[in-house]
């Protein structure tokens, strides 16, 4: 199958790209200092009571590298820690630290202003349908 500029694939990966560069400059315009990555896996930390470098790694699907690098950042601007699992020596949770949901919560209200302005000419049941769409694609992936 050839890709093309109106192909479901280049639309959907350039429509994800758009709303990243869109998200990380907002950031960038509000002096916060971290990715749109680095935003999202410190919501994962909120949500997960503990969380260490591989199961990060495997939720984003990216590499263990590429998430201690995210991981080193976040620690050096102090909005992460890693703390010493109490049986297994080796393992490291990631703790979300006070200043890290501080940032966390500038972020969320960046990205919910963003998607009221690009969801405005979008009808609700678009968004149904839209969202239905996708759901059928990711189980459809994963059989």
């Amino acid at each position: 199958m050839e890709i093309t500029k109106t192909s479901f694939q280049f639309l959907f990966a350039n429509t994800i790209r758009a709303l990243f560069k869109q998200s990380a400059k907002e950031f960038d315009n509000q002096d916060i200092k971290i990715t749109p990555e680095q935003n999202y896996l410190l919501r994962i930390l909120t949500s997960q009571e503990e969380s260490i470098q591989s199961d990060l790694a495997e939720i984003m699907q990216k590499d263990k590298s590429a998430i201690m690098r995210h991981i080193d950042q976040l620690e050096k601007m102090a909005y992460v820690v890693r703390v010493n699992d109490a049986i297994d020596r080796r393992k490291k949770h990631i703790v979300i630290t006070e200043l890290g949901a501080e940032i966390l919560k500038k972020c969320e209200q960046i990205i919910s202003n963003l998607s009221e302005k690009n969801m405005e000419t979008i009808s609700d049941d678009e968004m149904e349908t839209f969202k239905k769409v996708l759901i059928k694609l990711k189980e459809n992936a994963e059989r």
